[in-house]
């Protein structure tokens, strides 16, 4: 028997409410496998679902995880396993949201790497000015020396982004003059290389905005405020959304998910920085080495 592969059919695995409601808004033929410690038989569901769509599992048991996804993939010619790895860690342990990834990443079908996904810091902000979606004051520099020459130009704060050896990039906000000595001194001793993206600091209020794509098709999962940023009116979460949808079309974004920060203020909507979180695990060991420094990563501020 041959089993085809529906694109739109897809199996959401430990999924948040955000997650949930996305792939039926989006319309996607949508199978759940969750964890029977996190979403017990008798508790509520999000979205309507005939009961053989909602498969439970013990997340712990990684070898009994394969089995249930392998055998739900080849029965129902499912197209996509779709999850949040911020999904896995809120509803499970730390240690079965490790085994969960690790299985999950072991069943992914593999992805060119030089096509369909994010690019760097430097490209999305060339594709973001360029077509005026979120525009930002921003400039490349091709040495430290260079560099800090513009940020002493913009003037001070600015937000300098850079890529180590391992390909990872770092956001460092530069308040003052001492700020950008400590950011060049760290820079050259951890062989930075170029190009150097000089920005403009935003303010306002930030939100994390998660993302997991499928064909090409962009589900918006979630809309977190980070610190003391109050949830949004919807018409602003509606332009929030629509921002980050346009991005990942402009980067011809694909498939994966990713993690978007946007800062709302006088302004409006704009985005500060876009990752794939999938990526960054990959580079937990350089990532951890570089944290020592005193850099940061992904944050503007």
């Amino acid at each position: 028997m041959i089993i085809r592969q529906a694109a739109e059919r897809v199996v959401l695995v430990g999924p948040g409410p955000g997650l949930l409601h996305a792939a039926a808004v989006a319309g996607l033929d949508v199978w759940v496998v969750s964890d029977r410690a996190a979403w017990p038989p008798d508790a509520p569901f999000p979205i309507e679902l005939p009961p053989q769509r909602i498969l439970r599992a013990d997340f712990d048991d990684a070898a009994a995880l394969r089995a249930l996804l392998a055998d739900t993939v080849l029965r129902h010619g499912i197209g996509h396993v779709l999850y949040l790895a911020s999904d896995l860690a809120s509803g499970l342990g730390s240690g079965a949201a490790a085994a969960a990834q690790d299985v999950l990443r072991d069943l992914a079908a593999p992805r060119p790497s030089l096509a369909g996904g994010l690019p760097d810091a430097v490209a999305v902000r060339r594709v973001l000015n360029q077509s005026r979606t979120s525009a930002v004051r921003a400039e490349e520099a091709r040495t430290v020396a260079e560099a800090r020459a513009l940020a002493e130009d913009f003037p001070l704060p600015v937000v300098i982004k850079s890529a180590d050896e391992s390909g990872c990039w770092w956001t460092v906000p530069v308040h003052d003059r001492q700020g950008l000595d400590r950011w060049a001194e760290q820079a050259l001793g951890a062989r930075h290389r170029a190009p150097y993206l000089v920005e403009e600091l935003l303010t306002g209020s930030k939100f994390h905005v998660e993302t997991v794509t499928v064909d090409g098709m962009h589900l918006v999962a979630g809309i977190t405020p980070e610190g003391e940023a109050s949830p949004l009116p919807e018409a602003e979460r509606a332009g929030i959304r629509a921002t980050v949808r346009a991005l990942l079309d402009l980067v011809g974004y694909e498939c994966g998910t990713t993690r978007t920060d946007v800062l709302v203020g006088a302004r409006g909507s704009r985005i500060a920085a876009a990752v794939e979180p999938d990526r960054d695990l990959r580079r937990d060991a350089s990532s951890r080495a570089a944290a020592a420094t005193g850099s940061e990563r992904g944050t503007d501020r």
